[in-house]
């Protein structure tokens, strides 16, 4: 199956990988190109981006600009990260 390159596909496969369409938050950083860089989700209603209580994602483009690689946290996946951090947790 073909990754699809909309980030909001993105962003719905992920909700349905996960088992729930229920995320409360949802945060992107953009590249300089302004492409969605980091995806965050938090199950916590306006939460604060300095807990960790985020899921992150990380897209990664090919030379043509379409998404070819969406990375967990090198420590693996789950609601543990914190937004404001988000940088620091893929190699």
């Amino acid at each position: 199956m073909p990754i699809p390159t909309n980030v909001f596909d993105q962003i719905n496969n992920l909700a349905s990988t996960l088992g729930t369409n229920d995320f409360y938050e949802q945060r992107l950083d953009n590249d300089s190109a302004g492409r969605p860089l980091y995806v965050g989700f938090s199950a916590i209603p306006n939460e604060n981006v300095d807990n960790t209580t985020w899921f992150i994602r990380k897209l990664s483009y090919d030379n043509n600009g379409f998404i070819n690689r969406v990375q967990i946290p090198d420590a693996g996946a789950g609601f543990t990260y914190s937004w404001t951090n988000r940088a620091t947790y893929f190699s």
